[in-house]
């Protein structure tokens, strides 16, 4: 098992296809960061509602707050033994316990990925960026609203601010969620997980996704440890 990634998966993805019995998705935002150990994914399904006007989780509707949490996203550590890939989601948007394996089969050039589930029946295509970089950067800080994993390739970058509680609270949230039990507080506090994927201009980060919707092209700080040329 190696712990650190082979050159050929770090860089930047995006899926262009999933398939699954009785589904057919080229629609979801589907972005993947890989550094030598650590990624990150980012999921927005195209029909997310906008939210417009709107600047936290608490300006948001119920019927928006439900619109939100169809989001997926998380980050961790990936190992990789032969063909097969496992990411091991340390931080997740909604987190089963399962274990995420993929077998990975890459095209000569390597600049796409047909991934095929080990343990799900499902196949994904992926295909690298053009602004995609095999030098990627890990850092970490702490925000007003609690820690920061960030991730860099090249100048692109994903921050990962999770909700603040375990995953264990917060699969309770998502069976009460699942149930039509959960109360609109609730549901802002599953909706306050932020992942973000943008673009380094200068010294400074612009977000072009997020799961919340209205950080889109804000402009934010980059962990200092950074070095930009």
């Amino acid at each position: 098992m190696s712990y650190t990634v082979p050159p050929h998966y770090q860089g930047l993805w995006r899926r262009t296809l999933l398939t699954a019995p009785g589904l057919r998705d080229d629609t979801t935002l589907v972005l993947w960061m890989q550094t030598a150990q650590w990624h990150a994914d980012l999921r927005i399904p195209a029909d997310r509602p906008p939210c417009e006007g709107r600047r936290s989780v608490h300006d948001c509707s119920r019927d928006e707050l439900l619109g939100l949490l169809r989001q997926e996203g998380f980050a961790g550590i990936t190992q990789v033994q032969g063909d097969t890939c496992e990411w091991l989601r340390q931080l997740d948007y909604r987190p089963s316990g399962r274990r995420d394996l993929g077998c990975m089969a890459f095209a000569s050039t390597l600049d796409a990925i047909d991934e095929y589930g080990v343990e799900a029946d499902y196949a994904e295509r992926w295909e690298r960026e053009p602004a995609s970089d095999q030098t990627g950067w890990v850092a970490r800080n702490s925000s007003a609203e609690g820690p920061v994993l960030w991730l860099r390739s090249g100048r692109r970058f994903m921050l990962i601010r999770p909700r603040a509680m375990d995953a264990t609270q917060s699969r309770e949230l998502w069976a009460c969620l699942a149930a039509g039990r959960a109360t609109v507080e609730e549901l802002r506090r599953l909706a306050d997980f932020e992942i973000s994927y943008g673009v380094i201009a200068e010294d400074d980060g612009r977000i072009l996704h997020s799961t919340l919707p209205w950080r889109e092209w804000q402009t934010i700080a980059l962990p200092e440890a950074w070095a930009f040329d």
